[in-house]
C-alpha cells in the first residue's frame, strides 16, 4: 500500500494522513488495518467510511507548531499516554494499527518512539533512532527532534 511504512511489521504502521495523501478505507482494510489513530485534527478522515470497512477510528490530537512552543511539550506529555491507551486493546489482541498525522513523520514518529519505549523497553534516543530507520524523515520539522527527546525522557520509566 502506497505511503505505508511499518514500525513493527504486520503490527504497527505509519502513514501520512488523507489530507496530504488520500487513502481508501477499503485498501486499509485489505492491508489488515483494524484501528486508525489520528494525531492531527483528523482532517479528511471519514470515520463513517472507516467503520463501514470494519476499522475503528480514534483521535488524540498532538500539537503541530513549527517550531513547537513550551506548552506543546506539556500537551504531548499529557496526550501520548492517552494515545497509547487508545491503541493498547488492538495491540494486545495482535491487530494491525495505523498511526498518522498530516505527514506521518513528527507527531507520528513521537508516538511510535513512545510505543517502542513502552513495548520494548528502549531508551528514548534508541527508540527515536529505530523510528528513523523506518521513517528517515521523522523528527525533521524545526524543533521537533529536541522536543521529542525532551518529552520521551520525561515519560521514560525511572
Amino acid at each position: 500500500m502506497e505511503h505505508l511504512f511499518w514500525l513493527e511489521p504486520g503490527r504497527i504502521a505509519g502513514r501520512s494522513g488523507p489530507n496530504k495523501d488520500p487513502w481508501q478505507p477499503g485498501e486499509l482494510a485489505e492491508a489488515g488495518i483494524t484501528t486508525v489513530l489520528s494525531l492531527n485534527d483528523a482532517d479528511q478522515v471519514d470515520a463513517a467510511a472507516l467503520a463501514e470497512a470494519g476499522i475503528r477510528h480514534h483521535h488524540v490530537a498532538l500539537p503541530d507548531a513549527i517550531p513547537p512552543a513550551e506548552r506543546d511539550k506539556d500537551a504531548c506529555l499529557l496526550r501520548l499516554p492517552q494515545a497509547l491507551a487508545r491503541l493498547n486493546p488492538a495491540l494486545t489482541q495482535g491487530e494491525r494499527v495505523l498511526i498518522h498525522c498530516r505527514s506521518g513523520k513528527d507527531r507520528t514518529g513521537m508516538l511510535m518512539a513512545y510505543l517502542l519505549m513502552v513495548r520494548q523497553g528502549l531508551a528514548p534516543k534508541k527508540a527515536m533512532a529505530e523510528v528513523r530507520r523506518v521513517r528517515p524523515i521523522a523528527f525533521s520539522a524545526e524543533g521537533w527532534e529536541a522536543m521529542t527527546l525532551a518529552v520521551l525522557e520525561r515519560l521514560a520509566p525511572r
